[in-house]
């Protein structure tokens, strides 16, 4: 029997300390999305996936958590440079950090949780000296062999501090889809406001939560994102130790993200009270439409549960494209009915060969996606489906192409 284990999380809201937290979506007990299975009949730990929110601040986060250590260990499966998508997206913020800061070779730029050093290579290329923060270290070696320098340790105000003397302050401090992953936000807060002075500019990007809320994207609810960021949860946690949130960006990425400026010096502009103002309208704080985002929540989740009992009953051959971690949860709600996928395709080489956390899936590597001439390819990130739309239809031009979210549809 899988044994099932918690780490009793948070009763308190942990970026402004209320207790007046509501559940919202109970996913129930699921295997970390990063822990792959090395054999088909590997049975893996089960954690509570329980996803909650702050009434005062609108920040999301799981109930229960599971401790840092556990989740970025030091084989971790996920590099960014995996992905094309990726790639591109953190060219283009580098490009646009130079215009903006006039950034040069006296101007250091720190990554916090900076995985194979993609970004951090990217200022390299125009001259800038750069540091990357990164626990997990199979992915803080491969920056290293790439020649971003690179920290292996959590980060907080402890670390900071080190960092501090040895490297003085950076002038950009980048945060990119980490805030989310932190038990202790406050602590991690702080380390940034230690490395800070008044020419530092920090940016934080995140999938936004209140577009997560509306378009109930309830399978980027994971074990490793403890919280769920809004423009009010992150000026409420970041106001707390001395640092101001002065502009936040709308992206495309994950379906829609923000990305929050912080600063000691400068004072919000427009764009901040514009975003604050949007959340409200979106109901961020409407119990009716927490309640309305776990029912087409768990419509979607049927909807994908039924769509492979007809494939199953047609007898079609269907695979999935890409082994990323919110389609591990959304394999895991839907349950036994997910292995009708005859194997997944990945273009990370840490989890080809191994089996997806619950389901049981085989990975393989993208070459291999036509190896049973499938009828169907179900793109599983459908935050990148555009460029492994493209990928499917080279490597397997006969079959379907399929994406989950926010409901079944067919692509091509």
């Amino acid at each position: 029997m899988t044994k099932l284990i918690s780490k009793c999380g948070f009763y308190v809201c942990r970026g402004c300390d209320s207790e007046s937290l509501v559940s919202v979506l109970d996913l129930g007990f699921q295997p970390l999305p990063a822990e792959y299975g090395l054999n088909v009949d590997d049975v893996l730990d089960r954690f509570p996936l329980h996803l909650k929110i702050c009434r005062d601040c609108g920040l999301g986060q799981l109930g229960e958590y599971v401790l840092p250590d556990r989740i970025f260990h030091d084989t971790y499966p996920y590099l960014s440079s995996a992905s094309e998508t990726w790639v591109r997206h953190a060219r283009k913020y580098v490009v646009e950090m130079q215009d903006k800061l006039s950034l040069g070779s006296n101007t250091l730029v720190m990554e916090l949780a900076s995985n194979d050093g993609y970004l951090l290579s990217e200022f390299q290329k125009l001259g800038m000296p750069v540091l990357g923060v990164e626990p997990t270290e199979n992915t803080a070696n491969l920056a290293r062999k790439s020649g971003v320098p690179t920290v292996s340790e959590f980060f907080g105000e402890k670390l900071a501090r080190k960092l501090l003397i040895e490297y003085g302050h950076p002038r950009v401090i980048v945060a990119n889809n980490v805030y989310a992953h932190i038990p202790d936000m406050q602590d991690f807060t702080k380390g940034m406001a230690v490395l800070a002075d008044d020419s530092t500019i920090i940016t934080i990007e995140n999938p936004s939560f209140d577009i997560l809320l509306n378009r109930a994207l309830f399978d980027t609810i994971y074990h490793e994102h403890y919280s769920y960021l809004t423009a009010h949860s992150v000026d409420a946690v970041v106001s707390r130790y001395g640092l101001n949130l002065f502009h936040v960006d709308r992206l495309p990425t994950h379906g829609g993200s923000n990305r929050y400026w912080l600063s000691r010096s400068l004072k919000a502009d427009e764009t901040v009270e514009a975003v604050l103002e949007d959340e409200k309208q979106a109901g961020l704080f409407d119990q009716n439409e927490w309640t309305n985002f776990a029912i087409h929540s768990q419509q979607a989740i049927d909807g994908l549960r039924q769509w492979f009992l007809n494939q199953a009953r047609e007898g079609n051959t269907v695979v999935g494209y890409g082994a990323a971690h919110k389609g591990n949860t959304f394999l895991n709600a839907v349950g036994e009915a997910s292995r009708t996928l005859k194997y997944v395709v990945d273009a990370s080489p840490e989890k080809q060969g191994k089996f997806l956390p619950g389901s049981q899936v085989q990975v393989l590597a993208p070459e291999q996606l036509n190896s049973a001439n499938p009828t169907d390819v179900l793109i599983l990130p459908w935050n990148i489906a555009e460029e492994l739309a493209e990928k499917t239809r080279s490597l397997a031009p006969e079959a379907r192409i399929w994406i989950a979210q926010p409901s079944v549809k067919q692509l091509f």
